[in-house]
């Protein structure tokens, strides 16, 4: 069993190997960080990851006619930072 809490938050107990237990220590330690600042972290960069994954699937799965028609307009705007306005 492992405790885990941060500054008033309730406390939690989760079940992991002592390997694991370990490791998340010595990673926090490294960090400078308790272990459940750390775990924040990780499910925060995991969630980012899983995101940035559904938005790529998502992506390549647009028609060609779509993408084109994405791109073209990109193409056209483009241009817009040359009006002759910069620094204004």
């Amino acid at each position: 069993m492992y405790r885990v809490h941060a500054q008033g938050v309730a406390q939690t107990t989760i079940e992991v190997d002592s390997s694991v237990r370990d490791r998340l220590d010595e990673e926090a330690r490294r960090d400078g960080v308790p272990v459940g600042r750390l775990l924040e972290r990780l499910l925060a960069e995991r969630v980012r990851s899983r995101r940035f994954a559904e938005v790529r699937a998502a992506m390549a799965s647009t028609p060609a006619h779509l993408r084109r028609s994405y791109e073209q307009e990109t193409a056209a705007w483009e241009g817009a930072d040359a009006d002759g306005l910069r620094g204004a």
